[in-house]
């Protein structure tokens, strides 16, 4: 069993390579024998932990992170990663920087599905860690001439120019305001956490594709609900998951209508290969996130820091309580 703390994985993790490990699962079948994930929530006195079960059997996979949040610490994130076939425990990981980086692959990857082929004008909003790795990945599928950059504090936009212009090719832009920032912008990314609509009516325009990936809880909304209706395709990394967790996506559907019969799952539009279907046509991106998307990425981890010798060794740490036999 090899454990990468955040160093080790910062040593070896790749744009190009979480990109390659999304893509490779967002193209297995749909079939629920092959890909299988949940969710588990619960509340303490000092705050909450979510668990992210998942298992990809083609992969041999099976495991799960776990993120928690400690009132007046933070936010810390695990990956578990067994063998499905023998429930061996084969790792743990660090995830804070594996969540950010899939969380990016998987709008890219949405992204080269969805967004213009040649995109001129993009807008982030937000400067945190998801949006760093949002502009990451969108890069490898859709780099644009100029991104504008827009957060409330202006400290924070000047400083998240200042780091990432060397990941673009572009202009990277400190927009003073969300309105300049969008005006005109082809492929837009959310990555905030508002609680009150950040995309409006007035903001979507024909040709549009936009990136929403906040947090996953029903106070958090980025898009205006009224609006889920006005975009030809939404466009899911889990259909059922956005509809329940997402408070724009919830409030869609619960208050103003939209079906949730229209929503793709990205591994439909991936398998179907029905990419953009014209010019004018606007689209959505709702992405929360599933265990399986870390467990990937982490099981690539693993076998690069095999083959490097990274990380550190330990025995058998996941006893076994053998199956008694038939009598």
């Amino acid at each position: 069993m090899r454990v990468l703390d955040a160093a080790a994985v910062e040593t070896l993790l790749d744009d190009e390579m979480v990109l390659d490990a999304i893509r490779a699962l967002f193209s297995l079948p749909t079939d629920p024998d092959e890909v299988g994930f949940g969710r588990i929530d619960l509340s303490h006195p000092n705050g909450w932990l979510r668990s992210l079960p998942g298992f990809i059997a083609s992969e041999d996979l099976l495991g799960f992170k776990v993120l928690h949040r400690t009132a007046g610490v933070g936010m810390r994130y695990t990956i578990y990663v067994h063998r499905l076939s023998t429930g061996e425990l084969t790792g743990v990981v660090d995830a804070l920087e594996v969540t950010n980086l899939r969380t990016g692959a998987v709008s890219a990857l949405a992204s080269d599905l969805l967004a213009p082929t040649q995109v001129e004008v993009a807008a982030i909003v937000g400067t945190g860690p998801v949006a760093r790795g949002q502009l990451r990945a969108l890069e490898l599928v859709r780099p644009a001439a100029e991104v504008r950059v827009f957060a409330r504090t202006p400290e924070n936009r000047r400083a998240f120019v200042d780091e990432m212009s060397r990941f673009v090719s572009g202009r990277l832009v400190d927009s003073p305001t969300l309105d300049a920032a969008l005006d005109g912008a082809e492929m837009v990314t959310l990555a905030t956490k508002a609680t009150a609509p950040v995309l409006q009516a007035k903001h979507i325009v024909g040709g549009i594709h936009v990136n929403s990936v906040g947090p996953a809880s029903r106070d958090r909304i980025e898009v205006d609900p009224g609006i889920f209706e006005s975009f030809d395709r939404v466009v899911c990394d889990s259909v059922n998951l956005v509809v329940d967790e997402a408070g724009d996506a919830f409030l869609a559907v619960a208050r103003h209508g939209f079906d949730p019969k229209r929503a793709e799952g990205l591994a439909d539009v991936v398998s179907g290969s029905r990419g953009r279907t014209g010019a004018a046509e606007m689209t959505l991106f709702k992405s929360v996130g599933t265990g399986v998307q870390d467990l990937i990425v982490a099981a690539r981890l693993l076998e690069l820091a095999h083959a490097a010798g990274v990380g550190t060794v330990l025995g058998d740490v996941n006893s076994i309580k053998p199956i008694a036999p038939d009598r």
